[in-house]
C-alpha cells in the first residue's frame, strides 16, 4: 500500500511539474527553477532559472514568484535560519545561468534606466539577498538587478571579477552580521565603490555614520515587484 502511494505521489508531482513548466532543484531553503513564465522579451518567453525562498511551512508548496518579494516568508524563519539562508544565496557566485526575469525597475518611481536586459542567477541571488536585509528601503537603494563601478562609472554585470569582488563584500558583511546580531546593521554595499545600477543611496544618506537599519523585516512599501 505504501508503495502504491508512494508511486502516485510521483506521478502527480511529475504533472504537476509538466503543467507549471517548472522543473525544480531545492537546497535547503532556496529553490532554483526553470521557467518561461517569468518574462518576454520582445514578445518571446525567457527561457532561464528563477531562485526563490521556500516558505518554512514544508507543507506548503514552494510557489517560485518571478519578483523579489519574499519578506513575509523570510520573516517567518529565526534570526539563524535567516543567515543561513543568506549563505546559501552566496553559494550561487559563479553561476552564470540566464534569469528567467528580464532587468526590471523594482523601484517605486522613474529611475535611469539601464541598458542591460537580462541578468544571470548569481546576479539574482545578490539581488534577492539585498531585497531580503534592507526590505523597505530596497525600492530607492538597488531599484535594478544591475550592478555598477561608481568610480569607473559603468556596469559591471559581465565582469565576473568584480561580482567576486561583491560577493567577497557580501560575505564579510554576513560575517559581521553572525558577529553583532540582525538588530542593527548596516546595508551591504556601503563604502561607494560599487553600488546597484541608479541607487539613491547617496541621496537618502544610507553611506552615512548614522544610518542603520533596525532588523530584518517584511517591508512596510511594496518591494521586489516590477514597475515596467
Amino acid at each position: 500500500m505504501k508503495t502504491l502511494t508512494y508511486l502516485f505521489l510521483i506521478i502527480a508531482m511529475a504533472i504537476l511539474s509538466e503543467s507549471t513548466a517548472y522543473s525544480q532543484v531545492y537546497n535547503r531553503y532556496i529553490v532554483k527553477a526553470f521557467s518561461k513564465n517569468c518574462s518576454l522579451l520582445g514578445g518571446v518567453p525567457i527561457e532561464g532559472h528563477k531562485l526563490c525562498l521556500i516558505p518554512k511551512d514544508k507543507n506548503e508548496i514552494p510557489i517560485v514568484t518571478c519578483e523579489y518579494s519574499n519578506g513575509i516568508w523570510f520573516n517567518e524563519y529565526s534570526d539563524n535560519e535567516k543567515i543561513a539562508i543568506l549563505e546559501e544565496l552566496l553559494s550561487y557566485e559563479g553561476d552564470t545561468s540566464i534569469c528567467s526575469k528580464k532587468v526590471c525597475n523594482y523601484g517605486s518611481k522613474k529611475f535611469k534606466r539601464p541598458k542591460t536586459i537580462l541578468c544571470t542567477t548569481q546576479i539574482d541571488a545578490l539581488y534577492l539577498f539585498t531585497n531580503l536585509v534592507v526590505s523597505s528601503y530596497a525600492p530607492n537603494y538597488c531599484p535594478f538587478p544591475v550592478l555598477f563601478d561608481r568610480k569607473e562609472k559603468k556596469k559591471i554585470n559581465d565582469c565576473q571579477q568584480k561580482i567576486s569582488q561583491v560577493f567577497k563584500i557580501y560575505r564579510e558583511w554576513l560575517m559581521g552580521l553572525k558577529i553583532n546580531g540582525v538588530k542593527k546593521f548596516k546595508v551591504p554595499l556601503n563604502d561607494g565603490k560599487y553600488e546597484w545600477f541608479s541607487s539613491q543611496a547617496a541621496v537618502f544618506g544610507y553611506y552615512k555614520l548614522n544610518f542603520w537599519i533596525n532588523g530584518i523585516y517584511p517591508s512596510g512599501r511594496i518591494t521586489g515587484v516590477c514597475v515596467e
